[in-house]
């Protein structure tokens, strides 16, 4: 018998590997753990930055399955989260990933210019940019060029 009814869960599932693979080739790391340890920590780093509707929205543009990595551990309580430049930024990506130390900067600029690539035709990247620190968008921007 064959069986298609978990089809949606299927292609969301290669769209996350697809995307994970994507910043594993920008960052040049062979293991792929630490790719999903990093992507996973400043997303959520990201998400707890936004105020709640914006991180609500972000949500939205994921791929189902990376939805899951996005809310994995979210309470919208006291957020946004008060960091203020990138130094901070870096500094909650690390706490993020407790077990394995990784490159805050190298994985935060793969992240971004993935999210660039793949969210920036509905303005939603823009309006996220917009809710961080002067010092966190220049990084952005300059992750993206």
């Amino acid at each position: 018998m064959v069986r298609s009814g978990f089809s949606n869960i299927d292609k969301s599932t290669q769209k996350t590997k697809e995307w994970l693979h994507e910043v594993q080739d920008e960052l040049g790391w062979e293991d792929e753990n630490m790719v999903y340890i990093a992507f996973r920590a400043v997303i959520q780093t990201l998400r707890d930055r936004l105020p709640v509707e914006e991180a609500i929205e972000l949500g939205d543009e994921l791929p189902m399955v990376m939805k899951g990595l996005y809310y994995e551990g979210y309470t919208p309580k006291h957020k946004p989260e008060k960091i203020k430049n990138r130094t901070e930024f870096f500094q909650k990506v690390q706490q993020k990933s407790p077990r394995r130390p990784i490159q805050t900067e190298e994985a935060t600029r793969a992240v971004f210019h993935l999210l660039e690539n793949k969210l920036s035709g509905g303005g939603e990247i823009n309006q996220v940019k917009g809710n961080l620190p002067k010092d966190i968008q220049n990084f952005w921007e300059s992750s993206v060029k």
